[in-house]
């Protein structure tokens, strides 16, 4: 009897252990940059060619990628999107809804008319937008069964999956995922959204099993662009950036005074408004800093800064006073973690036109 009961429990442990791999494999997916850390998947929209429909083919894309992760979710889903027009999002969310994960959404008021908002509603899915105030809720981000984030600049639209410069990164962190939805919970919940919103990150500095170091960060309670200019001030080697909208001039100075002391300073600008008074390009420009407008013929929409190859800093700011003052924005930087800044150094390279390296960065 007693040998019985011992070979029922290995062959117990063991169907346990197989179910726990495959579930965790199913849980898992590879990430688009080689090497990264195994909490941490970086994803980009594929607009290489300029050609959606190739964008839409393509499996990996960043839409199709975020649709998987919303399909493996067990618990909840709460999503602080801008706008929501793509279907196949949509269609995620409320699959999710009906196989029983509470899902929630905080969007824009400017699009609660949205055919996949109502879609969302109309099964019964809540969400709340920021009663028409002054700025915009600008967040991209959305918290997977209290451990998963997503956030970037990626907006839940097709435009920004098949047409725009777009960048998104998953991280697997309960820390992280709480600061994110301590955010949620403000908008959603407490409906506090620009100067209302209290500061109150559980973990405004996370460091993860491999030393990488990660701030998180909300505008405008956070001073966020006194952040970045505070990053930027410590950069020896380089500045890389990717800006959809650079009209901070305090950042653009920060910028500016670096690279007046020898710091390699580099960028790209979304074409349209680059050229404005209001704009950073202009000074950048005249003051000899290889800075480029954008040549995809739809939009850069990358919020993207790069330090010495060592600091990544990402998320839904585009560096603007808006941004820091009136809207609802998050921030991550990333430090220390030199797979990460490699992955955005590829698609810096690839939109900017020269290959570089992290390794010939630090050395």
């Amino acid at each position: 009897m007693k040998k019985f009961i011992a070979v029922t429990l290995i062959l117990l442990f063991i169907i346990a252990v197989i179910i726990f791999f495959v579930f965790y494999k199913s849980r898992r997916l590879e990430p688009t940059t080689t090497g990264l850390p195994s909490w941490c998947e970086i994803y980009f929209s594929h607009v290489y060619n300029g050609d959606p429909e190739v964008a839409k083919k393509n499996p990996r894309n960043i839409d199709k990628m975020l649709v998987q992760k919303l399909n493996v979710a067990q618990r909840t889903i709460d999503t602080a999107l801008h706008e929501l027009d793509s279907k196949v999002i949509a269609d995620s969310l409320v699959d999710a809804e009906k196989r029983g994960v509470k899902v929630r959404m905080v969007t824009e008021t400017d699009y609660m008319n949205e055919d996949s908002i109502e879609q969302i509603q109309g099964e019964g899915i809540q969400v709340v937008n920021d009663m028409g105030r002054g700025g915009l809720m600008h967040n991209k981000f959305i918290v997977i069964d209290g451990r998963y984030s997503w956030t970037g600049s990626f907006n839940t639209t097709d435009n920004d999956a098949y047409k725009n410069n777009n960048n998104a990164i998953f991280i697997d962190s309960f820390a992280i995922a709480k600061n994110f939805e301590t955010e949620f919970e403000e908008m959603f919940i407490l409906k506090k959204f620009g100067s209302h919103s209290p500061e109150n990150i559980p973990n405004p500095i996370v460091r993860m099993p491999d030393g990488t170091e990660i701030k998180t960060l909300f505008s405008p309670e956070d001073d966020v662009d006194d952040a970045i200019i505070a990053e930027l001030n410590k950069a020896r080697k380089s500045i890389f950036f990717m800006a959809f909208s650079f009209t901070h001039q305090d950042i653009g100075q920060a910028m500016i005074d670096k690279y007046r002391a020898g710091v390699d300073v580099r960028g790209i600008f979304e074409t349209r408004g680059s050229d404005t008074s209001y704009s950073q390009y202009p000074p950048m420009k005249a003051m000899g800093i290889p800075v480029k407008q954008d040549t995809n013929k739809w939009i850069l929409h990358h919020k993207v800064i790069i330090i010495d190859g060592e600091t990544v800093i990402t998320g839904s700011f585009n560096f603007s006073k808006n941004a820091a003052k009136t809207n609802e924005e998050n921030v991550l930087i990333i430090s220390g973690n030199r797979a990460i800044v490699q992955a955005y150094l590829d698609e810096f390279a690839r939109v900017y036109g020269e290959s570089i390296s992290v390794t010939k960065l630090f050395f």
